[in-house]
């Protein structure tokens, strides 16, 4: 294992020997470690954290922090389990959980970028992003290929659905569904998120029943739950998806842009 000479491994750290532990790196006792992670110089991993195969931490990336909670005990056992294949960039920070065995809970394929602070308790499924300077409070799930953008503050509990995508400087107080793209300074949905939807490969049929199930839940008139009775009738997966998603939101989705007109796809004029 390729481990710099100014490198900290405290005795009970557990680390593949395939791992490479860069300059002044620091990696705490009960840290678990899986094959080819790349720690560059100046990353600490503490305590309770346990990664899975072939991440990698930036200079000055910190995992397992304490948690930003007034109440929190530091002698209590709780955890942060980061899965592989992720990017970690330059001095973001991920907190473990802030009750006695409470998990926070990253996935496979993220890519979170510079000064990104990620709370306790909160899960982060699978292939997303979180660029730079972006906020996400403690307890926020955020589902699989999201693209949060720089700036974005999202409050405690919120939900962030799949293939979503929110605009630079948005604060996030209602939950967000998925395939939609958000913005202002409030989020509120303007439509599809067209190219995550086309880059992710979901296809034209399914992006058709999409639009329409925006135009149901936003633009109808109808109630909520009228809407998502003509939503199941679509009949996708997405739609099912997505239906699911609202009726399970307990802060409430996030309104609709109120210039809101013409093909949801686009940005209005």
């Amino acid at each position: 294992m390729p481990v710099a000479s100014t490198a900290i491994v405290e005795p009970g750290a557990r680390i593949d020997p395939s791992c490479t532990i860069g300059e002044y790196c620091v990696i705490e006792r009960d840290v678990v470690m899986g094959p080819n992670n790349r720690l560059d110089p100046f990353a600490v991993v503490k305590r309770y954290t346990t990664l899975g195969a072939g991440n990698h931490l930036y200079t000055g990336a910190q995992l397992g922090t304490d948690p930003l909670d007034k109440k929190f005990d530091e002698n209590v056992a709780s955890y942060l389990r980061i899965g592989s294949n992720n990017v970690l960039r330059e001095y973001l920070t991920i907190s473990r959980g802030t009750q006695a065995g409470s998990v926070t809970e990253i996935g496979d394929d993220n890519y979170v970028m510079t000064n990104v602070h990620i709370a306790h308790n909160s899960k982060v499924g699978n292939g997303n992003t979180i660029c730079s300077n972006s906020l996400v409070a403690g307890h926020v799930e955020m589902e699989d290929q999201c693209f949060v953008s720089g700036g974005v503050v999202i409050h405690q509990y919120s939900k962030i659905g799949r293939l979503s995508m929110i605009a630079g400087n948005v604060r996030v107080n209602k939950d967000i569904p998925p395939y939609f793209l958000v913005s202002e300074f409030d989020a509120a949905a303007h439509g599809l998120n067209a190219v995550g939807l086309r880059r992710a490969g979901v296809s034209r049929e399914a992006v058709a029943s999409l639009k329409q199930a925006f135009r149901l839940l936003y633009r109808s008139g109808l109630s909520r739950d009228q809407a998502l009775e003509q939503i199941d009738a679509l009949g996708t997966l997405e739609t099912a998806h997505l239906a699911a998603f609202v009726r399970a939101s307990k802060r409430g989705i996030c309104p609709a842009h109120r210039a809101a007109s013409g093909d949801p796809t686009e940005l209005p004029s």
